[in-house]
């Protein structure tokens, strides 16, 4: 869903050299966080999608130089076990060669994959206790660059290099209140920090998007989970979203519930949605929709309520019984 933005600009530049080559560095300047990151796989699937981007652009501009201006080092990661943080690191290293065999050819790609360079920043701990922005730092400010002008008069200027964007996404654990253990809920507790009077209704990724609003408060960044669709129902509503909103995030798009299964031999279906949040207050907002065939129908909306409709942010309190 994220990528939509950039398909679109993509779209948009046809084959204009300068529309495309600020898009290459938008792209290249892009940093990806997965806080519950497991072995990687939303880093790797992001990684080789903003690859095919690139591609494209290289492939529209005619450049000679085909090599890549997306950095593994722009990937980042918490994963609380060590063993799958280590495979992330791999499988991201992995990637990247595939993509130099598909994209630049595979006697460049041998060339270029030893000595094993830097990979994708993986941290091993448990997210809701590390402080995310050490983490994922705030890169450093862009500042200008010689650019050669093209046309006739081949002159150079000085153009700015493209801000970078932090875009955060994943799949956390989900563990409703039933389920979690003391450590769990304390853990809840501590990252609310008193701005919500109820945690222990919440299930336990509400810890995740509430660390990616504070993330975002501090650095240009969006966010985007799947979580288990609950948090948009009943008393969660009430007790979650009031205090992302007071951060100054909105939903920036959603996908409303959905089967969510995988290849896990004793896997469960769970029933989920994905909710996107921002801090851009004039971009559109879009709901999805799958329906029984697969096929999906898409709403713009002036703004995306918890309950993830069209309408105003007016949570329902709960009435006692």
């Amino acid at each position: 869903l994220f990528l939509d933005d950039l398909r679109e600009q993509l779209a948009e530049a046809a084959d204009n050299g300068r529309k495309l080559l600020n898009l290459r560095k938008r792209i290249a300047a892009i940093r990806v966080f997965d806080p519950a990151c497991g072995s990687g796989n939303f880093l790797v699937i992001a990684y080789i999608k903003l690859r095919e981007i690139e591609a494209e652009i290289i492939r529209r501009r005619k450049d000679d130089d085909k090599k890549t201006w997306i950095k593994l080092t722009n990937f980042y990661g918490i994963e609380i076990k060590s063993f799958p943080a280590e495979i992330a690191r791999l499988a991201l290293l992995i990637a990247e060669f595939q993509c130099n065999v598909r994209f630049i050819g595979q006697i460049e790609a041998r060339l270029d994959v030893l000595p094993l360079h830097d990979t994708g920043r993986i941290v091993t701990g448990n997210a809701l206790r590390l402080d995310w922005l050490e983490v994922c730092p705030p890169p450093k400010s862009g500042g200008a660059i010689e650019s050669d002008l093209a046309g006739p008069t081949g002159k150079l200027a000085l153009e700015s290099e493209a801000q970078p964007e932090t875009f955060i996404c994943g799949n956390p654990p989900y563990i409703g209140r039933k389920y979690q253990q003391q450590e769990q809920k304390d853990e809840l507790k501590k990252t609310f920090g008193g701005r919500s009077k109820d945690t222990l209704s919440l299930d336990y990724v509400a810890g995740w998007f509430i660390k990616a609003a504070d993330y975002m408060s501090a650095e240009n960044a969006n966010c985007a989970f799947v979580s288990t669709n609950s948090i948009c129902q009943g008393i969660q509503v009430s007790s979650l979203w009031p205090v992302i909103f007071k951060t100054m995030a909105q939903i920036s798009f959603a996908h409303i519930s959905f089967k969510w299964a995988n290849l896990a031999s004793h896997n469960a279906g769970v029933t989920v949605c994905i909710v996107g949040l921002t801090r851009d207050h004039k971009g559109r907002r879009r709901l999805f929709e799958s329906d029984l065939d697969g096929r999906i129908t898409v709403r713009e909306a002036n703004n995306i309520n918890p309950y993830l409709i069209p309408g105003d942010n007016i949570p329902i309190p709960l009435i006692p019984a």
